[in-house]
């Protein structure tokens, strides 16, 4: 148990594992915002009853303000040039200024790819974060996306939000899958549940400190989306 302890505090992972009710609301302890502080990522795996999968919530720290954050992972076209896995992401339906839908297609191990389509809407909030301090002076934003259709997966829902933290931003990113496939909860398949959404936030994360640090025209034009989508001036 000791090692494994130290296994976790050496990587830079805190894990909870929780039943039942969403963990996004939660305040985080002093020891996950030292293990965020630090660059690693909180962890959050909720086992939910009749579920293959569980869900799955990263806390992380990104070096960026909450609305560069946020306008980097709107730009959904540009998703398959640095998400984990991802071999397409194209834009295919324009729902309102705020949402629209985008297609998918994911590398899956040993099943063939999953393409999928998912509802993204996007929402700037003042004066509601999740582990900062409710003060309302600088606001938070949030993607939300839900399944529209898919080859094999039965639902996915999820959200990214993304909020002033420091200097800089807290990324907590969810995501439930119920996967299709008979292979499903096959350990091997089901093992990568965990370390995919940890890898997809990673991968944000280091998206959006590349582009703030070497192309500073390309932020601007995705701020300049993101407050079109969600009103802001």
């Amino acid at each position: 148990m000791e090692t494994s302890l130290r296994w976790l505090r050496s990587t830079g992972i805190a894990l909870l594992c929780v039943l039942g009710s969403r963990s996004g609301a939660q305040s985080l302890s002093a020891a996950q915002r030292d293990t965020i502080d630090s660059g690693g990522q909180v962890v959050i795996v909720e086992e939910l009853p009749g579920k293959a999968w569980p869900r799955v919530t990263v806390y992380q720290y990104i070096a960026a303000s909450a609305e560069e954050a946020a306008a980097v992972f709107a730009d959904y076209e540009r998703h398959v040039t640095y998400l984990p896995k991802v071999r397409k992401s194209h834009v295919s339906r324009l729902v309102d200024s705020a949402t629209v839908e985008v297609d998918y297609v994911l590398n899956t191990p040993i099943v063939s790819d999953e393409r999928y389509t998912v509802r993204n809407h996007a929402t700037k909030v003042v004066g509601q974060r999740v582990a900062g301090p409710r003060d309302g002076s600088t606001a938070s934003f949030r993607v939300v996306w839900t399944l529209v259709r898919a080859s094999s997966i039965k639902s996915a829902d999820g959200e990214a939000i993304f909020e002033p933290y420091g200097d800089g931003s807290l990324m907590i990113y969810r995501n439930l899958i119920v996967p299709g496939s008979g292979l499903a909860g096959f350990g091997p398949i089901r093992a990568q549940a965990r370390p995919q959404v940890q890898a997809t936030a990673r991968a944000i994360g280091k998206r959006v400190a590349e582009e703030r640090a070497r192309e500073r025209p390309l932020l601007d034009q995705q701020l300049r989306a993101l407050r079109a989508m969600v009103g802001s001036p």
